[in-house]
């Protein structure tokens, strides 16, 4: 039986990753640091040990043998080391920041990211002046580390760049700042730019299947990078309305400038909301035959579903750190004064809306001529 080691293994994707070792026949190990074991995990053996430095990343594994290694967590570039030669396959999971152009969008011309960014894309090649530059750099160079090892034979690699992941056991849900909106009777969220903005996101379940379809398919992935992403995507206001109505009541979307948006900083986190980030999920499909274990609509309905029934408490998510402060009256102080701004603007400043005709011709009567508009 081939042994294999989840590195992590108890977050939203974990369960799934798993459960997909174990259904592939794989004896199943998760190292972690202990300090979050969750309900419902499959029955795996647990080492615990933090994977984040190299002594004790020695001391977790010593004399302890596997074939397959996947990394979700801790410092990837030692743990890629500490298996060099010694696993077949070494599976690893990064994130967007490394595509240039995403942390630093102004860094680009044009502006940000390409619509349909593909993992061919420019990437944070060289650190920049700015911290999230730097810490987009770091990505790129573990990422880097992890494939040139593929390259120079320390083992079979794959790397996957994750998007916001959603599902159960999130950390850091930002669905929470939705639902709880519904559950104390808010019947409006502030938006930045209307809400136009798009990240992308992957479920859960369809990162698992990401991995696992790697794992069965050793020889298409040997030493490739792969966008994770549903493959249906939502813009934010998409995603609020979606998320508010599978909890019990359409939030009504109330758009501010970027500049007066903080109330919605939670839902935009580390985003420009002035630019996208589509990532293109089509290597994937093309080269794995990808395909969604769930449908985006329903893993967001069934994420929604999970935190109804799971709410958010300090006793159940002791390190989450609730950015959203919930401030209603302060939200409503600030629709106030945006609308009277606005009105106040509008009667110091008035400007008279452009007339928009059709530029061909649509004539009322049969003819040769011009049409009534004179086209």
């Amino acid at each position: 039986m081939k042994r294999a080691l989840v590195i992590g293994g108890t977050g939203p994707t974990g369960p799934h990753i798993l459960q997909g070792l174990i259904d592939r026949g794989y004896e199943t190990t998760i190292f972690h640091r202990g300090a979050h074991e969750p309900p419902g995990l499959p029955d795996v053996e647990h080492i615990h040990g933090d994977p984040h430095f190299q002594e004790t990343i020695d001391e977790a594994l010593k004399g302890r043998e596997f074939d397959l290694v996947i990394a979700t967590y801790g410092r990837i570039h030692l743990l890629a080391d500490t298996f060099a030669k010694q696993c077949e396959r070494f599976l690893a999971i990064g994130g967007m920041p490394v595509y240039a152009g995403l942390l630093d969008p102004a860094s680009r011309h044009p502006f940000g990211l390409k619509v349909g960014t593909a993992e061919s894309d420019p990437l944070v090649s060289e650190p920049g002046a700015s911290k999230a530059s730097r810490f987009a750099h770091k990505i790129y160079t573990t990422e880097r580390h992890v494939l040139d090892l593929g390259l120079a034979g320390a083992f079979n690699a794959s790397y996957f760049r994750y998007p916001a992941i959603y599902g159960p056991r999130q950390p850091n849900p930002m669905d929470w700042s939705v639902i709880k909106r519904v559950l104390d009777g808010r019947r409006q969220i502030i938006l930045p730019e209307s809400g136009m903005m798009i990240a992308s996101r992957c479920a859960a379940r369809n990162a698992a299947q990401h991995l696992l379809l790697a794992v069965d398919q050793p020889e298409a992935s040997k030493n490739q990078v792969y966008n994770c992403v549903d493959e249906d995507q939502f813009s934010l206001r998409q995603w609020v309305e979606l998320v508010s109505s599978f909890a019990g009541r359409k939030l009504d979307i109330v758009s501010m400038p970027k500049e007066l948006s903080e109330p919605a900083e939670p839902l935009t986190r580390l985003m420009d909301v002035s630019t996208h980030c589509l990532l293109d999920g089509s290597k994937a499909i093309r080269e794995l035959g990808y395909r969604d274990a769930i449908p985006a609509l329903q893993a967001i309905e069934e994420t929604t579903a999970w935190y109804l029934q799971h709410p958010i408490t300090e006793e159940a998510y002791p390190h989450y750190p609730d950015p959203d402060p919930f401030n209603y009256a302060g939200e409503d102080t600030l629709i106030d004064a945006y609308q009277r701004g606005i009105a106040a603007i509008k009667a110091q400043a008035p400007f008279a809306k452009p007339v928009y005709s059709h530029s061909y011709a649509h004539p009322k009567q049969p003819g040769k001529g011009t049409d009534h508009r004179g086209r």
